[in-house]
């Protein structure tokens, strides 16, 4: 095909010397792109088909998520204030299970095969815990600030809170600002080149770090050790297992982050634009959602923008079950000040720590990252740091933080 091509292209120039060569290649050009168009057709719909598939899957998972979400009143800010200054700690058993949950059918999922650790980028042989632990504590104190998360956002957005619409947009501009705008540079230079090198092709799992001789055995062990002190933990007290709501809402929301992991392993490669498997994450793909609505031809659906649109759709239907659906607004310039700052906190903070409660709270915890064990430590004391100054107008002592983590396991009568 090729030679008789040339041939042709020669006879032309040869027959009609006024013919320019451009055209007459440009002519040849457009001919093989539509031969080739029609060889590939069917292979270009199938890779169209399987990319709609994706985003509508995502979407699917978020509706799951918003419904669970709304109708339990799951909030990680909620968890952690109750858990600091009330002994009702059933949304912290809530988060927790649907923690354990997600770690175990993932995992699960791994080592059957059907899910592809490995090829995710949160387990690459590099370890960025200044931006893990600083970008943790931004996101955790804009979290305090704003009253909820990122996903949190979402979920208050079904049920018609304006406050949640004006911060989601100021999460993914800022965080759209720290990933590839402005400050992308000042975060690459001074944030993210601050890491842990480990040796080439290795894993920031931890099973791996801990057991690197036999991942295997280490990766059943620890995944037991972290079901069990999470999800055992959880439905350790009879209260809670009575309360169906709250287990339900925990074992949904951990099963559908595995599933997220499960088919973006397996569908995730038959795109236009293939990208590693990863589960839900609410910072970077809000920007991305806003890019897609508006420039739509210049991008393109994925799963985590399918997610996005349908965690406000779920918390939707669970709101209208519940008559929980009514118009919020800011009550005054105060609030409105302390939600922007705080959502603009969030947005840099998650994208330095790669992701926000749901991102490396539940989907790098899935992946046993080291860099989610650190992100989600940051968020925690960030939050912690945020709600006393609200609360009581001064810095917690970490004395009394301490004393707070042990009062979570108190000791068998």
């Amino acid at each position: 095909m090729q030679h008789q091509s040339v041939a042709g292209l020669r006879c032309r120039v040869k027959a009609f010397p006024a013919l320019s060569v451009t055209a007459v290649v440009a002519r040849e050009c457009v001919r093989a792109q539509d031969v080739s168009g029609r060889e590939h057709g069917k292979g270009l719909v199938a890779e169209e088909h399987a990319e709609l598939a994706l985003a509508l899957l995502g979407l699917l998972g978020g509706v799951i998520l918003g419904f669970a979400a709304r109708a339990a009143h799951f909030c990680t800010l909620g968890a952690i204030e109750e858990a600091y200054y009330g002994s009702e700690r059933s949304r912290l058993r809530t988060w927790l299970l649907a923690m354990g949950t997600a770690v175990a059918a993932t995992q699960l999922l791994d080592l059957l095969g059907i899910v592809d650790l490995s090829a995710s980028y949160r387990l690459g042989s590099q370890i960025p815990w200044f931006g893990a632990i600083l970008g943790g504590l931004l996101f955790g104190f804009g979290m305090a600030l704003v009253g909820t998360c990122a996903f949190g956002m979402l979920v208050r957005l079904g049920g018609g809170d304006l406050r949640a619409l004006v911060a989601t947009l100021v999460v993914g501009i800022a965080g759209y600002m720290a990933m590839s705008g402005v400050l992308a540079r000042l975060r690459l230079e001074y944030v993210d080149s601050v890491r842990i090198e480990l040796p080439p092709l290795s894993s920031s799992a931890l099973p791996a770090l801990l057991f690197g001789a036999d991942p295997v055995t280490g990766q059943i062990l620890v995944s037991v050790t972290f079901v069990a002190l999470t999800a055992g933990w959880a439905l350790s007290r009879p209260r809670f297992r009575q309360r169906p709501g709250l287990v339900a809402a925990g074992l949904a929301i951990g099963l559908v982050i595995a599933g997220g992991w499960a088919v973006t392993s397996q569908w995730g490669q038959l795109q236009l634009y293939p990208h590693q498997p990863d589960s839900y994450s609410f910072v970077k793909p809000i920007g991305a959602a806003l890019l897609w609505l508006m420039t739509t031809s210049g991008t393109y659906e994925s799963f985590t923008i399918g997610g996005i649109f349908g965690v406000p759709l779920g918390a939707l239907m669970a709101a209208c079950l519940k008559g929980e659906v009514h118009w919020e607004a800011f009550d005054d310039p105060r609030e409105m000040r302390r939600h922007l700052i705080g959502a603009a906190f969030m947005g840099l903070g998650g994208i330095m720590a790669g992701g926000c409660t749901i991102g490396q709270g539940m989907t790098g915890m899935a992946a046993l990252s080291v860099t989610a064990f650190l992100a989600l430590g940051g968020i925690v004391a960030g939050a912690l740091v945020g709600i006393r100054w609200l609360v009581e107008g001064n810095w917690p002592d970490p004395c009394a933080m301490a004393r707070h983590i042990r009062n979570l396991f108190p000791p068998r009568s």
